[in-house]
């Protein structure tokens, strides 16, 4: 019997990551949506873990791990949703035809078939593939380095200030009049314009200098060059041009990415000839892998009312999707969820136009979806997508703790539980205080992702612009030329570009003075984008709270 310090999760575990899982879920959730961006949760967690724990004066790492794990898994579910479901508002639905309880459910779906799939490939992926998973080694390496509580003050300073100044952009004190720092901040001449947000400048510190630099050229090239162009030329719909091509090149550059896992390097070739080959579960997964996909199967087309068919498909690229992020996550970091969405899409709108109202015999088959239920099928697979994603990282900072997989699925679904909850509560609050959404200037909500989910559902317009933005997107990044925040700064507006720049070159700057000096810089920038999203989702409900008063 082990006894209580070897345990890894226990009662405190599990209320300790709860509590830190809905702030984490509503955060990340509001970061997507306003900015389109979800960086990791992973550090910030962990560190909340060991100073929480250290409270109650429990020292056990793998307690810490089961603690991170609970906590983290908020973030990716948030992006799994806010990545697709948005897009089903952009399309011409009505808020009102979204029914509350159908949402959770569908969220919560997602959230299981994730946890119950990266579980099953977890032996392959990161005991017999040895997977590298550099941010969960990155979290294993924060917890066995004993960061003690000044690590925590420096990440409540950067709690602090941003809260601070988000509180006096985005509140007004005096009724009637304008709250004390302008969202968005124009030079005198009208050629710069840049967000005020301290949340942007912590995401562009933790990408760093050589992904912020990209990201800014793809920005400066549509704001100094191809803009002044396209109005020199009075051309109108530029703006849609220019979202068409930046469409094309994030999806150009997903595919790649996919591409590159499935494709084995000329070293893994060799190594394969000595080694025997594996399947992608152990033996014992295999039944829980038939069972997950026959309790999906009756859940699906039970609740969406689909056809069995079309239920048995989604299941599929559930699980085929799945792998891929799990690989995609282990090799690079990188898990392109809005890809998965948009395959799925793809491939149930392609069978439904094929299928539906076929005539067999004296029948005629119907496929039964809705624009609705193809938005629910697609943020099923990009949560579990997500989810996937997440959990593979934590089982890596698990094995090398050596931490029971078990207890590290257990937390991670109670966290998914959790925070699918948080989400549907936020989702109608959000939809129902920001009206103006989309990748244009001066929106509310980006919702840059869903819009790209959507396009694909619309038809996309300058079909031309967009199979060439996918060429240069696929091409660039299958040549390892890093491409990604590029794109982003094609598509996103220029003002909120300049922020995120500014926060990559003080990453530069901070390097050259010394290495603690960048650690500590790097925790301030955690706290940086903490203190501004959870400030926002305060703001947002209490606008929401004013509606009914």
């Amino acid at each position: 019997m082990q006894k209580n310090k070897e345990k890894s999760l226990t009662l405190l575990s599990v209320l300790i990551g709860i509590a830190g899982a809905i702030p984490v879920a509503a955060s990340s959730f509001y970061i997507v949506l306003k900015f389109g961006a979800l960086p990791w949760p992973t550090i910030m967690v962990t560190l909340i873990s060991i100073s929480l724990l250290k409270i109650f004066k429990r020292n056990n790492m793998k307690e810490i791990t089961v603690t991170h794990t609970i906590m983290s898994a908020g973030s990716m579910v948030a992006g799994g949703v806010a990545f697709t479901l948005p897009g089903y508002l952009l399309s011409g639905g009505n808020l009102k035809d979204i029914d509350k309880m159908l949402l959770f459910f569908t969220i919560l779906t997602g959230s299981v078939l994730g946890a119950f799939l990266s579980y099953i490939f977890r032996k392959k992926l990161i005991e017999e593939e040895g997977l590298e998973f550099p941010i969960g080694e990155a979290a294993y390496t924060l917890v066995t380095s004993g960061k003690n509580k000044n690590s925590m003050k420096i990440v409540g300073l950067g709690t602090l200030l941003s809260s601070v100044v988000s509180i006096f952009r985005d509140f007004s004190f005096f009724k009637g009049k304008a709250p004390f720092i302008p969202t968005v901040y124009t030079l005198k001449n009208g050629l710069l314009s840049f967000y005020v947000s301290p949340l942007l400048l912590g995401i562009g510190y933790i990408l760093g200098f050589t992904n912020t630099f990209i990201w800014f050229l793809g920005g400066a090239f549509i704001h100094f060059i191809a803009s002044p162009i396209a109005k020199f030329k009075n051309i109108a719909d530029f703006d849609v041009m220019k979202n068409s091509f930046g469409m094309g090149f994030m999806i150009g550059i997903g595919i790649s990415i996919i591409i590159k896992i499935l494709l084995p390097k000329k070293q893994e070739i060799k190594k394969g000839k000595n080694t025997k080959s594996s399947k992608i579960s152990s033996i014992n997964s295999a039944p829980v892998l038939g069972i997950l996909m026959i309790f999906a199967f009756i859940i699906i087309s039970m609740i969406y009312k689909i056809s069995i068919f079309l239920s048995l498909v989604v299941i599929i690229i559930c699980i085929l999707c799945a792998a891929i992020a799990g690989y995609s996550t282990g090799k690079t970091g990188i898990n392109p969820m809005e890809i998965y969405a948009v395959i799925s899409i793809l491939a149930i709108a392609f069978l439904n136009r094929l299928l539906n109202g076929l005539k067999i015999g004296n029948s005629t088959f119907s496929t039964n979806i809705t624009l609705l239920s193809l938005f629910f099928i697609a943020c099923i697979v990009a949560v579990a997508c997500g989810l996937a994603g997440d959990i593979l990282n934590d089982f890596k900072s698990g094995f090398n703790m050596k931490v029971r997989p078990f207890d590290q699925f257990i937390g991670e679904v109670i966290g998914a539980a959790v925070s699918s909850a948080v989400i549907t509560f936020l989702f109608f609050i959000f939809f129902n205080i920001y009206k103006n959404i989309g990748p244009k200037e001066n929106s509310d909500l980006v919702v840059l992702q869903a819009s790209i989910v959507a396009s694909v559902i619309k038809g996309i317009p300058f079909i031309h612009l967009f199979w060439t933005g996918l060429l240069a997107g696929l091409i660039l990044n299958m040549l390892n030329i890093p491409v990604l925040t590029f794109g982003i700064g094609i598509y996103l507006p220029f003002y909120l570009t300049l922020p995120v720049f500014i926060g990559g070159l003080l990453n530069s700057v901070s390097k050259k003075i010394s290495e603690k000096f960048s650690s500590d810089a790097l925790l301030f920038a955690n706290g940086l984008m903490s203190g501004e999203a959870i400030t926002g989702v305060i703001l947002s409900i209490i606008a929401y709270v004013k509606l009914f008063i």
